[in-house]
């Protein structure tokens, strides 16, 4: 493992940056629509200052650091889309010698592991063939090449053909280019880290930009993995949650949706569009959350989101289909707060209320559009609460 380039260089993030990977998330068939969040509010302009060093990594070093959850594979589902072709392809070009493209790598600001921000592909065939996987395969593959695995250690059988050494050899030791960025030296205060994950957010969206860019809640999957997400994908699964939202979403809008839910019950009061930002930073400030407040608020949605099936069936929070995201986080928050308070609630109580909020003109006005903007949201979880309250 070497590092040609151990000086930091400053690199100002004020425009797209290129890169290559065919990484593309893909959706999946039945995906739920969710309702378009629209806003009017825009973020800050803003200007980021991080740091950045070139890393040249052999590959069997880098594989062995993949294999240590060192580099760290990010934690949204966008499938393995390359065909083993493919995969082959790659694995040929560095066996004779060929340049491939540079990958992207940001270092956690807490853990200080790698995230793989743009070349997860190409990582992950690395890792794949090594380890073996697959066998190089395809029309265009050099025929002393087809066949072959890495070596006779991970081969399907005794009789599967293997590199020859000095392929194995060269394949061991061709280089990665990576780029890897990381906090400047005085990012030691909550201010400045903050910063320098918020750049990083804009990192992933500006280098995954291949086929489809990622969403906001594959990108936070990716950056603040942890106790939280455990804890979100955890309620993700709940039999009564996934009758109300659907299949499992290709690109984790179920699991944005209950962090919505959390966020705004514990500091909708405090809210401030846009809501992508707002949502950002909470789960940031929560990634290490106890497992005594996870606990609770895992049983608290649970409850909640039971009432809410009970009241209203299976299409409680969907109209023709789409899932309203401004009824949902409203309802809830104020069923989980009545909850919290200590509040009798049942299936016809919930009902009962949940009617006249939908007659209220402030929550009407609050769902009609521009559904994130702060005084909507604001308004709507007001109402909510109060009604729900009794």
């Amino acid at each position: 493992m070497t590092d040609n380039s151990p000086d930091l260089e400053t690199v100002t993030l004020d425009g797209a940056a290129a890169g290559f990977d065919g990484d593309e998330p893909v959706d999946q068939a039945g995906d739920v629509e969710v309702e378009e969040e629209g806003e009017r509010e825009a973020p800050e302009p803003v200007r980021f200052n991080v740091s950045s060093y070139g890393w040249d990594s052999d590959v069997e070093g880098l594989v062995k650091r993949l294999d240590r959850n060192d580099v760290y594979t990010p934690g949204f589902q966008r499938g393995f889309v390359w065909s083993n072709p493919e995969k082959s392809r790659f694995i040929e070009s560095l066996i004779l010698g060929l340049p491939v493209p540079t990958i992207f790598l940001a270092q956690d600001g807490d853990s200080k592991r790698l995230n793989i921000v743009d070349g997860q592909q190409r990582l992950r065939t690395l890792q794949q063939y090594l380890g073996g996987g697959f066998a190089l395969s395809g029309k265009d593959i050099q025929p002393d090449l087809a066949g072959r695995y890495y070596s006779s250690e991970v081969a399907r059988s005794s009789r599967s053909k293997v590199l020859v050494d000095a392929d194995a050899r060269q394949l061991a030791d061709s280089i990665i280019h990576a780029v890897v960025i990381k906090p400047d030296p005085g990012d030691n205060d909550a201010t400045r880290g903050h910063e320098y994950n918020r750049a990083i957010i804009q990192i992933f969206q500006r280098l995954n930009t291949s086929g489809r860019p990622l969403q906001h809640q594959e990108i936070r999957a990716s950056i603040f993995h942890g106790p939280f997400d455990d804890m979100l994908r955890e309620m993700n699964g709940g039999e009564n949650w996934r009758a109300l939202f659907g299949p499992v979403h290709s690109r984790m809008k179920d699991m944005e949706a209950i962090l919505r839910f959390v966020a705004l019950l514990e500091e909708g009061d405090d809210y401030r569009g846009p809501m992508p930002r707002f949502l950002d930073d909470f789960m940031e400030t929560n990634r290490e959350v106890g497992a005594e407040r996870s606990a609770e608020l895992t049983a608290l949605f649970q409850a909640a989101i039971a009432l809410c099936r009970e009241a209203r069936g299976d299409n409680a929070f969907k109209r023709a289909g789409t899932f309203l995201l401004s009824h949902f986080d409203a309802v809830m928050a104020g069923v989980s707060r009545a909850i919290r308070s200590g509040a009798a609630l049942d299936a016809a109580i919930v009902e009962e209320r949940w009617s006249v909020l939908d007659s209220d003109a402030e929550f009407q006005w609050a769902t009609s559009e521009f559904v994130n903007d702060t005084l909507r949201v604001k308004k709507r979880l007001e109402r909510a609460t109060a009604i729900f309250a009794g």
